[in-house]
């Protein structure tokens, strides 16, 4: 048994064309600026449907805390009925 030899790992250096093709784009403000944008509002939409949706995000009761955006939890802990899952905007569950 020898000793293994790593392979020699090379920097993420770009060829002088896509350097160059780097270069053109970031010269055109506008097209390097709708991409940063596009990036930012694509990175927002990520988190839509967490920020989205139809349950709370935190519920404290009774002493309790609830997450219902992470967890589902059943009306019965909500002092419902049934072991389904709660219906937040269901008046009889307040």
């Amino acid at each position: 048994m020898g000793l293994d030899v790593l392979p020699e790992r090379h920097s993420l250096a770009m060829s002088p064309l896509n350097r160059r093709r780097w270069q053109n784009f970031k010269a055109n403000k506008r097209g390097y600026w709708a991409f940063w944008i596009f990036l930012v509002l694509f990175f927002v939409t990520l988190f839509a449907e967490f920020l989205a949706n139809d349950k709370p995000f935190l519920i404290r009761m009774e002493g309790h805390t609830f997450v219902p955006v992470l967890f589902n939890y059943p009306e019965t802990a909500f002092g419902g009925e049934f072991e389904t899952a709660a219906d937040y905007r269901d008046p009889y569950l307040k």
